[in-house]
């Protein structure tokens, strides 16, 4: 079982497909945007990282990579999904210098599917179980609230249809060279995911299982 970077446009269906996975395989999944929020004052690395976001300072793809790295070496020989890392080729050529053995999935979407996705998207603040209201498969049981928790769900505050829009356009700019490069090293495999969840899944597992 290989170690999987997982990649594609806003509402693409990487968190949901990253909760199958981890249900099905045990992969530890790794989002660099949770790394970020969950970072501790216990080292002077961290905060520095943290004093940089309270100022508005980008963080730089060194260190960027090196969190992510600091995140791999707790995790130990454990297989990992990666969300959100890389976001350009200098960070992609940075992870190639740490971790080995891994395929990059990319999820293919149209612009006017992920929108959909990305105005009905609701999510859990207790266990981070992802919903959507507008689709049957991903609906809670009991409307606007966790299956797992009972708690009151939430949506983003950028899942709007402007703000999606700006992210959708911005993954575009940086997409093609980041999927030029994998393509080039042969571990570049692009799944359609635009309908059911299920049929998603199961040909990201024909990947994993190498068929």
């Amino acid at each position: 079982m290989k170690n999987i970077v997982i990649y594609g446009a806003p509402a693409a269906g990487k968190g949901t497909q990253c909760e199958m996975l981890i249900a099905d395989y045990g992969y530890n999944h790794i989002s660099t945007g949770q790394l970020f929020r969950e970072l501790d004052d216990s080292t002077e690395f961290n905060r520095k990282i943290k004093r940089k976001i309270t100022e508005g300072i980008l963080i730089d793809d060194e260190t960027t990579a090196q969190l992510l790295k600091n995140k791999l070496d707790s995790l130990g020989a454990g297989k990992v999904i990666i969300d959100g890392f890389p976001r350009n080729l200098n960070q992609a050529k940075i992870l190639d210098e740490f971790l080995e053995d891994y395929v990059v999935i990319n999820l293919e979407v149209t612009e006017q599917m992920a929108l959909s996705r990305a105005l009905g998207r609701l999510n859990c603040p207790k266990c981070g179980k992802i919903y959507n209201k507008y689709s049957e498969e991903m609906k809670p049981k009991k409307e606007g609230y966790c299956d797992n928790c009972n708690v009151l769900l939430e949506g983003r505050s950028d899942d709007t249809e402007e703000g999606f829009k700006t992210r959708f356009h911005i993954y575009l700019d940086n997409v093609n060279g980041l999927l030029d490069y994998y393509k080039k090293k042969g571990i570049l495999y692009t799944v359609v995911s635009e309908e059911s969840k299920f049929d998603t899944n199961k040909n990201v597992k024909k990947v994993i299982e190498g068929e």
